[in-house]
């Protein structure tokens, strides 16, 4: 599995997968410029684009992906808030209380619903059938109600470390009312290690990417710290 971080955090987050067979990109929050950039100037061997919700800083290029015939798969809920409609995006079907999976190129996806502020946000578990690898992707999410198995990557939010954050409360730096959104919307160091422990067979974990972290209140030494202890995976923040 290559993964390769184009841009991660407030300012926008997007990233190229690829199992050498089938390549995807997992949000769309900078510009297409710089996304052709990224993609080595080749949007068309792009077989989709993953957006888990529709803020800015995920969707940004989504509309200027339609343009170079790039499919873009998203909720519903998403869909209706951005107010777009083309036939190359892609609605995600329920099932029941979840969603179905999907196949794009030799990828298997299967989207989780996650807990955000937008009125139907979710992740991705990725499963390739060439490398017989599974990638799962979660950003802008508080917790994870879902378990999981026998993961080799992930891509998962760190976007402050409670700590720092009351620190910085406590000395008037950041306002209670920032950090009362991030404690609903965004996931903290400590709740991501306990979403690592539940993880089944973690010794098959190989790479971790700490994606969004903020740069007010991310900690990146005691993050990476605490990471690799717990999995003794290859870890990054990006």
């Amino acid at each position: 599995m290559d993964i390769k971080v184009l841009a991660s955090g407030s300012a926008g987050n997007c990233y190229r997968v690829s199992d050498g067979a089938t390549i995807l990109l997992l949000d769309a929050g900078i510009s297409i410029r710089l996304i052709r950039e990224g993609c080595g100037y080749e949007l068309g061997r792009v077989s989709g684009c993953l957006i888990t919700h529709s803020h800015g800083d995920h969707v940004r290029a989504l509309r200027d992906l339609l343009t170079y015939a790039v499919p873009v798969y998203i909720p519903g809920g998403e869909i209706d808030a951005l107010g777009i409609r083309h036939h190359r995006v892609h609605r995600l079907a329920r099932s029941g209380d979840s969603y179905a999976p999907f196949a794009v190129g030799t990828f298997a996806v299967l989207p989780f619903k996650t807990e955000h502020d937008t009125p139907e946000p979710v992740g991705y578990l990725l499963a390739s059938s060439i490398t017989r690898e599974k990638l799962l992707y979660f950003t802008d999410t508080f917790y994870l109600t879902e378990r999981f198995d026998s993961l080799t990557h992930i891509i998962g939010e760190v976007n402050y470390d409670s700590d720092m954050m009351w620190q910085k409360v406590d000395a008037g730096e950041t306002p209670a009312v920032r950090a009362k959104r991030l404690f609903g919307t965004h996931m903290n160091l400590e709740v991501f290690l306990d979403f690592l422990r539940t993880v089944g067979h973690p010794e098959t974990i190989r790479q971790i990417w700490v994606c969004h972290m903020s740069e007010d209140h991310g900690d990146e030494p005691k993050t990476l710290d605490a990471v690799r202890k717990l999995t003794g995976a290859e870890v990054y923040i990006c």
